[in-house]
């Protein structure tokens, strides 16, 4: 139960995080302070592309992260939420790896289809291929993180 509160709430910081960027340059910190704005950037900038044409804006300034990623992020507290309706939340079983696939094949899809310039994927399909990836996730990582829970434990 520790570790699936402690999932959901690391979670929702992120996302919360991801809100500081754009909300501290809608307040006027982008002059005052620019140091903390360009560093929370270059920070985000070490895990995503930050492209503007594939990102949000929020405030009227660009979040730190792409559409994709946000999906990611989005994902995994909506995957840990629907979570207990198919498993218990201390369970330490795995599912079938096989089950990993449903979950990342249109993620994989999309993104070769982007690299290879085979069609312009819209923004929905970028934010839908990556919650459905992350949701899918969590049921992978939230019984490996009670593993590793219980042997701590132990």
């Amino acid at each position: 139960m520790v570790v699936y509160f402690s999932f959901i709430l690391l979670s929702l910081v992120w996302l919360f995080i991801l809100l500081v960027g754009p909300y501290l340059q809608a307040h006027g910190l982008e002059n005052n302070n620019n140091i903390i704005v360009t560093l929370y950037y270059s920070l985000f900038k070490l895990i995503c592309h930050q492209l503007p044409e594939r990102s949000y804006f929020i405030w009227g300034y660009q979040m730190p992260v792409c559409i994709r990623c946000l999906g990611i992020y989005l994902g995994i507290p909506i995957g840990s939420v629907i979570y207990p309706f198919f498993r218990k939340i201390n369970s330490i079983k795995l599912p079938n790896p096989k089950l990993l696939l449903i979950f990342f094949i249109p993620i994989i899809i999309d993104g070769i289809a982007q690299t290879l310039n085979l069609y312009p994927s819209p923004h929905y399909i970028r934010l839908l291929t990556g919650i459905w990836a992350s949701g899918g996730l969590v049921f992978w990582a939230l019984p490996m993180l009670n593993q590793f829970y219980k042997k701590l434990r132990n």
